[in-house]
Parts: C-alpha cells; structure tokens; sequence
C-alpha cells in the first residue's frame, strides 16, 4: 500500500462522509489522482478476493468492513489516545504547536510513532515539523534532545520552557480550542480552571477582559497538567520578585485549598500568568502597596502629556487608575518576556490622531522603560496608546464587555457540550465560558450574567429555562428574547418602522402579533445571524447510513437493545465495546436522562470512553423496550459524535423526529430498513 492511498483512506475513515471536491480541496490532488490511486487499490482488492471501495449514490465513499480490518492489521486503523482523528488539514504553525504543548505536558520522552498519531500526518511530515520544533525551542535556549530508542524531549530551564507555552498559548487560537485542550490536559478539568480564574477575580475585585478569560483557561490548564506529570517538582527556576503582590498572596491559599500540590516557583509563575492578563475592570479604589512606584510614574506620565498637549484630564484620578489597569500587565509582560500574543489592533480606530499619539507615547512611556530596565515592544506601545486615547475621548463606563454565560444540563456529558456550541453560535454577543451540570454549577457557580439551563436553579444570576435541543423556530424566538432582554438587539426597532408602514396600507387585527412574526423574520434573515451557518451543517443523513438501522419485532431486555443499536457502528470502527460499556452504565443511574420525547434514547458517551468517528445508528423496536424507571423505548439512537461543533443541525433533527408523535407513528410501520431511511431522509 504507498503513502498516496494511506493518506486518502485516512482521510475517508476519519469522514465517512466526505465528497470528492473537499476530498480533493483537503489533500491538494485532482479528481483523477485520487481515482486512480483508489483503482489501484481496488485492484489489490481484488487480487485478494476482497470487496472494492465504491461511490455511493450520493457522491461519498464506502469502504468495506473486510477493507477496514486490512487497514486496521496494517496499522492505519490503529488507535492512540484518540489522537488520530484531529483534523490533518492543521497549519504547520498549528502541528508545530501542538507538538511542543504534547511534548512538555508528557514529560517523559515521545516516540515519533506516537507524534505520528497525534498529529495524523505521516512520519515525513512530522519529521518535517520538528525541524521547526527544534528551531523555536532554541530561540529559548531550550534543546529539542532524541534518542533513537526514546524519542523526543524538550530539555532546559524550567523558567524558559513555560515562558515558550504561556507565549504559544497567546499566539495560536487552535490552543483555546475546548477539544485541543482537553487532549493536551487530560487530568486537569475547566471547571477547575474557571474556579480557580472567578476565585482570583473576587478575591482582587476585578475582572479579566474576554481575550485575557481564555488565555488563561487553556495556559493554566497545561501549566497545571505539567505541575501534575513533573515527578519532581521542587525545582527552584523562578528569580521574580513578585511576592509582594496581592495576584501570589491570593494564589498561595486558593492552591492549596485545591489540594494542587504546586511547588513554589510554579505558584509565582502561576501568579505572573494573571499578573500580565489584560484587566477588563477594577471594582475596588484599594491601593496595593506593590503598585505605588507604577503609580507615581503614570502620574508623571500624565503630568507631561498634560504639559505637551495643553489637553486638561477631567476625572484624572479615575483616568489613572483605569491606565494603571491596562498598564500594569504589560509591565509584567515586558519585565518577564511574555509575548502579547494575538490581542488585534485591526479592529480599532486608528487615525491621524492615533498616529500623533502614538508618537508622544514613545516619549512619555520613557520613565517607565526606565524603571523596568527594558524598552516597551512596538506591538505593546501600541496597545498602550490606543487604550490611553480610548480614555481620554470615551467617558466612563463606555467600553464594555460581553456579559459571561454558562450552560447547565441534566442531559449528560454530550448533550451539554452541544448545548454549549449551539448557544455559541446563536449569541455571539455572550462570552460562554463552560458547561455545567447541576452539581458543578453549584460547587464551582459564581459570577454569571446569565445561565442557559434546563432545569431551574437557586441562583440569584438570570436564568432561561430551555430545552437541550431546540428547533430552528425555537432559536429564533430565544434569541430575540435574549436579545431583548440584554438590550443588545435593533431587530425591535426595524420591526416598529414596518409596522408603520403596513398600518398605512392596511388593517391589522393583532398587531402585538404581528410585530414579533415580523421581528423573527428580520432576525432569521439578517445576513450576518449566526444561524444561517446552521442550515450548512451537515443532515442526519451524513451520519445515519441505510444499513445502520435494524427494525425489530421480538423482545429483549434493554441492555441487548444497548447492543444491538450500537453493533452497526462497532462493526465499522466507529465506536468500540468501552462506548457500549460505559453507555449501559450511564442508563443505569437513577438520574439518567439520555431521553428525546416519550420514545427514544440516545446512548452516547465522550470520546474518551470509545468515541473513534462519527456516526449514528438507529434501532426501531416494534414492541416498546422497557428501560430502568419503566421508560418504554421504541427506538435507539446511539451517537457517536467527535467534534461537537458538526453536528448540532443533525442533532436538532433527531429531537425534531424524536418529538413528531405522527412520524414515530409512521416509522414504527416501515416493513423495512430501506423504507425507514427514506422516511427520515425526505424529513430532515
């Protein structure tokens, strides 16, 4: 088998469901390249008396259960630490830093086979990367060390190498990705973390800004997961001198009720972490007794601009303390060699005024370059005088930032994180911070504008009761009304003008009626509404297959309905037993709820706990099943769903059909599977 069809076949049972054009798009071949690397292929099929890889009808791949266990004993179907199914169109820059974050948070050495898995390229292509590995670890004097037998570690100060991840943390968005960092941070949670950041922000009486929220959910996640691998952790590599500022004293306490376990230089580094997060907001007038030489410079700072620019400062005391907020991390960014990271000017005001301002800053900043012994970075400098010109021509309270939600679900692991995405993509406008379950929530809860849940909850923070899965309708409306309510929305406005301009040419009976029908078209129709990429994902049909649905007609406990659902998925390396397991034993808790409607359930579990592609299969039992607290099921749903941000459309489709009483009705009649599917087919 040569490279050409191990990648393409990679890529085939990674997305079973892909079409030739981003088949194409996603490998850089043309269409006659990759055909006749499957012919050729086939043709070895066929020497050996197996089946051929052939083209549906509609325009995807099927490949045969004998071609996948070939596959799997020639090792392309092996599997490592779920690893192998991330996206292999990843930049170089994106595997480059996946790589160093996968080498440092495993702190023994790593087998290029294992590198191989976890980026899903080929050994060349890793080989490749590690040159670049190697290059950027030296920019920090640390050593990229390989040995034949071992593999790769990076070695060096300790210091060195963390400044390396909180910098790659900053500058590679693909780190903030929740499914990146639960991969590179296995035994560290974000419920954890966001505790941890809102423990941090109370006890400081402040908030960070959004930017700097997720900087530090992911960059304290890996700092925390290597505390955790590090067998010796005592080593003494932090020299600052930040014992003196409240960020450490508090952090000192919060660790150790956390039982974390850190050592001393790690706590100061996890104290610098927050001492250089841009700060949204101070909600205090206490002074630290830390910040009084900073202060002293600022007020010089603005004594000169006052001086050069014949420009008098109103409320210059609340001015300073807002500079001293954005000042006051850059300082430690700078004293400790912290990039900036991808914090963007782009979007800002940037004028002649801005120019001249620019200018000045480079002077007025002197005193303090001074103080920290090094010269302010263009992109820092820059920052600094957009914020300062914000000040001065804002008046206060005029910036804001996106209220923080969260999601709370009864509904289990997967379900939640959907709800979380979905939300995500329907109000933009929120800083969705994580998903809860009601336990977590009131353990960890604290400090939120609103809370998404499905259940209600004693919490003084808004709450919007909402189903786990909604119809589009259903979006629509909340999102009008969320919108509303946070009085963030022009939808209401637009819909008063049309009223007018309707009532000058007709009657209306119900006008109250009338407004909100034309407010939901104006929102479902808006060009830039977040939900129009939702009809673009892909159907229920990309996942279900005609041959993953069995209909049945005799009974059988629930347990081997389990099974018998899911066999379709396991016997095309979709799943493997640990999701079956784990599937059977979440229904058996008294508090399950992986129920859609009065008739179907939907197995599903992490993709730690056997979760190896995507797929959805269905089981249609004729006679009701009875499941544990006598919940009478008719049909089976086991989903197998690896990147939750594909499948929210398909999902909403199966809530959709779970709650259509009249199609269960008519599914329930099909004599056959072909049948069954061409029913779901002609509704989603």
């Amino acid at each position: 088998m040569n490279e050409r069809i191990r990648i393409i076949l990679t890529l085939l049972l990674k997305k079973p469901e892909i079409k030739m054009a981003e088949l194409s798009k996603e490998l850089n071949l043309t269409r006659r390249q990759i055909n006749y690397a499957i012919n050729q292929f086939n043709e070895e099929l066929e020497l050996m008396g197996l089946p051929k890889i052939e083209r549906t009808y509609v325009g995807d791949f099927n490949v045969p259960l004998e071609v996948l266990k070939l596959l799997a004993s020639d090792d392309i179907g092996k599997q490592h630490d779920n690893w192998n199914f991330i996206d292999n169109s990843l930049s170089e820059s994106e595997r480059v830093s996946l790589i160093i974050v996968f080498i440092i948070n495993h702190t023994e050495y790593v087998s290029l086979n294992h590198l191989t898995d976890v980026i899903n390229v080929s050994k060349n292509t890793v080989m490749e990367d590690m040159k670049k590995v190697g290059w950027l670890t030296s920019k920090y004097d640390l050593s990229l060390d390989y040995n034949r037998d071992q593999g790769y570690q990076i070695k060096g100060n300790e210091h060195r190498l963390l400044q390396l991840l909180s910098d790659l943390v900053r500058q590679n968005k693909i780190l903030k990705d929740e499914l990146y960092k639960e991969l590179l941070a296995p035994q560290v949670t974000d419920k954890e973390i966001l505790y941890l950041i809102n423990s941090m922000e109370q006890m400081l009486h402040l908030s960070y800004s959004d930017d700097s929220l997720d900087y530090l959910q992911s960059v304290l996640r890996f700092v925390l997961q290597r505390n955790k691998s590090l067998k010796n952790n005592d080593r003494v590599f932090f020299e600052g001198d930040i014992n003196k500022h409240p960020e450490y004293k508090f952090l000192k306490v919060l660790l150790q009720e956390g039982d974390w376990k850190v050592s001393q230089s790690y706590t100061k580094w996890i104290a610098l972490l927050f001492l250089s997060s841009n700060i949204f907001e101070r909600n205090t007038t206490q002074d630290y007794e830390s910040d009084e030489e900073l202060k002293n410079l600022i007020q010089e700072m603005v004594n000169k601009f006052q001086l050069q620019t014949l420009i008098n400062i109103d409320n210059r005391d609340v001015f300073e303390r807002r500079i001293l907020s954005h000042l006051r991390p850059a300082c430690f960014r700078i004293k400790y060699n912290l990039s900036l990271g991808t914090y963007s000017l782009n979007n800002m005001k940037q004028g002649s005024n801005h120019a001249i301002l620019n200018e000045l800053m480079k002077e007025l900043i002197l005193p303090i370059e001074n103080w920290l012994e090094k010269a302010f970075p263009y992109d820092e400098l820059e920052l600094l005088s957009y914020y300062f010109g914000f000040q001065l021509t804002s008046p206060i309270g005029a910036d804001q930032q996106k209220p923080r939600g969260v999601v709370v679900c009864t509904n289990g692991v997967i379900v939640s994180k959907l709800m979380r995405e979905n939300l995500k993509k329907l109000f933009p406008e929120i800083h969705f911070l994580s998903a809860f379950s009601v336990r977590d929530f009131y353990k960890f809860g604290q400090d939120f504008d609103v809370v998404f849940t499905t259940t209600p909850l004693n919490s003084s923070a808004t709450q919007l009761i909402i189903e786990p899965i909604m119809t589009y309708k259903e979006q629509i409306n909340l999102r009008y009304r969320v919108l509303s309510e946070l009085g963030i929305n022009d939808v209401d406005n637009s819909a008063d003008e049309l009223l007018k301009i309707i009532k000058t040419h007709s009657q209306i009976k119900e006008e109250t009626q009338l407004k909100e029908e034309l407010a939901y078209y104006l929102l479902s129709k808006k060009q830039d509404s977040p939900l129009e990429n939702f009809k673009t994902l892909p159907s229920l049909t990309q996942y279900l297959k005609p041959n993953f649905i069995k209909i049945i007609e005799y009974e059988l406990t629930w347990e081997d309905a389990v099974r018998l659902a899911s066999q379709p998925l396991l016997d095309h390396q979709i799943i493997n037993e640990s999701f079956i397991n784990d599937s059977i034993m979440q229904i058996k808790e008294a508090d399950y709820t992986g129920y859609l409607g009065t008739k179907t359930c939907i197995p599903h579990t992490t993709v730690e706990n056997g979760v190896l592609r995507d797929g959805v299969s269905l089981l249609i039992s004729k006679k009701p099943i009875v499941f544990p607290n006598n919940h009478l099921m008719n049909f089976i749903i086991p989903l197998s769903f690896y990147d939750l941000t594909k499948h929210l459309r398909a999902v909403n489709q199966i809530a959709d059909i779970s709650n259509d009483l009249d199609l269960l009705e008519t599914l329930l009649k099909a004599t056959d599977e072909k049948t069954a599917y061409q029913i779901i087919r002609h509704n989603t």
